[in-house]
This record gives C-alpha cells, sequence and structure tokens, in this order.
C-alpha cells in the first residue's frame, strides 16, 4: 500500500475527529486509512504497517470497531488473511442508531425537569428547550430520510 502525503493528512485528520469523539485516536486513524485506500480494504498487517502503531493498538481497535459494527471482514479464497473494510451498507441505520442514542437525553431532561423546584429558572428553560428540540429532532430525522431517499429517486 503507498499513501500519498495527501492521503495520510487525511488518515490523521479523520483520526483527531475521532479522537475529540471520545475514541482512541487508532480507531479513527483505521477508519481514515480504510477511507482513502485503493481498493477500499486492508489486512491487519497493512494497517498496523502504514499507521506505524502496535500491533496490540491494532488488534484492539479492531475488536472494538467489529463490535461497534463500523468494520466488517472478508477472506479470500487460498488467502489467510482477513480483509477489514468499513460498513457502510447499513449507514442510514448506523445514523438513526447515532440519534437514537442521543434522543434517549431527552427523557432524562424531562425527569430532571419534573424533579425542578423552579421550572421558570433560566437553567430549567434552558433544559425544556434542550428537550424540544430533541422532541423535534425525533420527529423530523425519520422525515428527513425518507426526503433524502426521495431526491436520489429523481
Amino acid at each position: 500500500m503507498n499513501l500519498s502525503e495527501k492521503k495520510k493528512e487525511i488518515i490523521e485528520r479523520v483520526g483527531v475527529y475521532y479522537e475529540h469523539k471520545g475514541l482512541q485516536p487508532v480507531v479513527g486513524r483505521i477508519v481514515g486509512l480504510l477511507l482513502v485506500a485503493e481498493p477500499a480494504e486492508a489486512t491487519f498487517e497493512e494497517i498496523y504497517g502504514e499507521l506505524q502503531v502496535s500491533k496490540s493498538a491494532v488488534s484492539t481497535a479492531l475488536t472494538f470497531m467489529q463490535a461497534k459494527e463500523m468494520v466488517e471482514y472478508t477472506t479470500k479464497p487460498g488467502d489467510r488473511k482477513r480483509y477489514f473494510k468499513l460498513r457502510l451498507n447499513e449507514w442510514k441505520t448506523n445514523i438513526q442508531k447515532q440519534f437514537d442514542d442521543i434522543l434517549d437525553i431527552e427523557n432524562l431532561i424531562k425527569e430532571v425537569v419534573v424533579l425542578k423546584e423552579n421550572r421558570q429558572s433560566d437553567f430549567c428553560c434552558k433544559l425544556i428547550d434542550i428537550k424540544n428540540f430533541l422532541l423535534f429532532l425525533r420527529k423530523e430525522l425519520p422525515l428527513l430520510l425518507d426526503k433524502f431517499e426521495a431526491t436520489k429517486n429523481k
């Protein structure tokens, strides 16, 4: 695998993005590598070789990524290596899961608001605003996905 400087830069930028989301930097760098790789797959050896990280770091990251359904692997006849690739087929389902996780906080905020003695306080009003926005998102997201699908069929 021969990566250009631009591809290496993108890998690092994706790594930083995922690190800011609270994930291990190597997880993001693997995502970045699989995004820029031609074809869009890499063996275990290619991953740790290109990213210049330890085998254990790659193994831990790939195990985590498989558990989170971020990557999958395939094999090729006569080849014992596993070829890892991003799971992009279910991207809409993954986005829905991420939104559901975010939106779950809506129920907690509802419970907190009920416990507040002064529901007119600035803090409580902001919580209610957040809760209302999350409720709005919950209703609008499926419509946005439908709208997107409709644009693809034109």
